[in-house]
């Protein structure tokens, strides 16, 4: 394991020395640079724009202060810094694959998990070139359900808090954290729980400068969601088929409707279905909420459906039906970053509707029906297959 870390980090270094994507590396060098000269509490009144919630700031900091200590935050290194920061996470996710594995399956299967995740182009592209972030809340989503499979409720939601308040995306999940936190604790666990995540974002906030804890997270998650009143920023989704870039009008309210009935539907099968053991299948479903968030609602980025991914690396030793799946949007999701990158560090507008964006759309769209159908084929029972492969 420690081998295959060392080689993950390797083949992510040698790509951060490319521009990735000139904006995105600009704003975060520039956090990172107020969050390590003035300190958490200033941050948001020093800082005209930063659309990012308060445990990303933490992760500024904390990383900012340690490059400044070693002599690493100037501009010749910056960039290197700033790529650092998510391939951390990401390293760290693979070992969160493979211990939740190796509980169940043998060494050689757990670790081909773990590889196929640590070397799966797209995750790569998303740090080691394109210089995004998406690695840092990925991990604290994956660490939550996994602390919710094992019985550990007040854990569970702590760090699902961290996730939110790293990257407002990882909302996505609430429902499913807060169904497993219920069913398998009971009412009075999902009360602490509760607690416990009220506690913890207002652990976080407290060294930060506010008159009011509410209005303070409102006007940063409000902020960043407001700034993109578009049907598709970028997306591979099923509204890149009108167009990216288009104002999305009262389409937002469509897009969140439908991503509650596809919500609701994907815990009723669950809740029909549920046996605390079917790791896998309740796995599968986390899965197919962070696909649905990506597929459905308005205003969705990109790279939306990078979490997804690693959802999909715990299952598919167990449910072989979704290694299909790994490897076509493994594809798209590589494609999609890959496109929108290119026209946007050439300060082009991303082109709208041509056969690149239609094909994939379609082949994403496809997939999605594609594992809705096997959420409600996949037996109760017989969707585990606890052996050696």
């Amino acid at each position: 394991m420690f081998g295959l870390l060392l080689i993950a980090f390797l083949a992510r270094f040698l790509l951060f020395s490319l521009p990735g994507y000139n904006y995105d590396m600009s704003l975060f060098a520039t956090w990172i640079g107020v969050a390590t000269g003035h300190g958490l509490r200033p941050f948001y009144i020093i800082m005209p724009w930063c659309d990012y919630p308060p445990f990303s700031v933490y992760v500024f900091y904390s990383f900012g202060n340690l490059a400044n200590m070693l002599g690493l935050l100037n501009m010749s290194t910056i960039n290197y810094v700033v790529k650092f920061i998510p391939t951390c996470f990401d390293l760290a996710t693979v070992s969160l694959i493979y211990f939740f594995l190796r509980r169940q399956l043998s060494f050689k299967v757990s670790f081909a998990a773990a590889t196929f995740y640590a070397f799966n182009p797209a995750v790569i592209f998303n740090m080691a070139v394109w210089g995004q972030f998406d690695a840092v809340y990925t991990f604290f989503l994956v660490l939550s359900l996994i602390l919710a499979l094992k019985s550990k409720p007040e854990l569970a939601t702590v760090v699902f808090a961290l996730a939110v308040l790293t990257k407002p995306q990882a909302i996505a999940l609430a429902p499913l954290i807060a169904f497993l936190v219920y069913k398998k604790n009971g009412l009075k666990s999902f009360f602490f729980s509760l607690l416990a995540f009220g506690l913890t974002v207002f652990a976080v906030i407290l060294p930060f400068e506010w008159s009011n804890p509410v209005t303070f997270l409102s006007n940063i998650y409000l902020s960043s969601y407001g700034n993109y009143k578009s049907t598709s920023v970028n997306a591979f989704n099923i509204w890149g088929l009108i167009g990216f870039s288009k104002p999305d009008g009262n389409l937002f309210i469509l897009g969140w409707v439908l991503f509650g009935v596809f919500t609701a539907l994907v815990l009723y099968v669950l809740g029909k279905r549920f046996v605390p053991v079917d790791e896998p299948f309740i796995v599968f479903c986390a899965f197919m909420l962070l696909f649905g968030f990506f597929m459905l609602p308005t205003r969705i980025h990109e790279r939306y459906l990078f979490p997804a991914i690693s959802m999909l690396a715990l299952t598919i030793p167990f449910i072989k039906k979704t290694r299909p799946i790994f490897v076509v949007l493994t594809g798209t999701l590589l494609l999609n970053q890959a496109y929108a990158l290119y026209f946007l560090n050439n300060n082009l507008i991303v082109p709208n509707r041509n056969w690149v964006s239609i094909s994939a759309i379609t082949v994403n769209t496809l997939t999605l029906a594609y594992a809705l159908a096997l959420l409600f084929t996949l037996k109760k029972k017989n969707s585990i297959n606890i052996k050696n492969g």
